[in-house]
């Protein structure tokens, strides 16, 4: 059974812009909103990286959790710690700490960019 279906768009100038601040605004924004296992991927690899590959990161992750978080309201909301997208593969996955009454759910992520747009789409789904 479909429990929620969820829509982000985003323009990756709008994560670019708190990049090129500078480090202590990029350290303040990914802490939060990434969860643990993000953060320190992202402190170990892709800080050192330049500002577009952490921009990408960044923005990548805030439009699918946007699109989580809207998928599963009301039934649960969602912190953005408990929310972790990965990317195994030529797809990323995304793995939520879901709250009673979504238990074994599963959310099913679609991601696509064209230009600086991202767009974001999950499908939460339970047994």
């Amino acid at each position: 059974m479909i429990v929620g279906i969820g829509v982000d768009i985003l323009c990756v100038s709008r994560i670019e812009a708190i990049v090129r601040r500078g480090s202590r605004f990029t350290s303040r924004f990914s802490r939060r909103i990434l969860s643990d296992r993000e953060i320190s991927y992202f402190g170990s690899t892709v800080s050192t990286q330049e500002e577009a590959k952490q921009a990408k990161y960044l923005a990548t992750r805030w439009c699918l959790k946007e699109a989580v978080y809207k998928a599963a309201y009301p039934r649960q909301i969602l912190r953005w710690s408990d929310v972790t997208i990965t990317k195994i593969g030529p797809k990323p996955t995304m793995d939520v700490r879901w709250g009673p009454g979504l238990e074994g759910a599963q959310a099913h992520v679609s991601l696509s960019h064209d230009g600086g747009m991202l767009a974001g789409a999950v499908v939460v789904e339970k047994s």
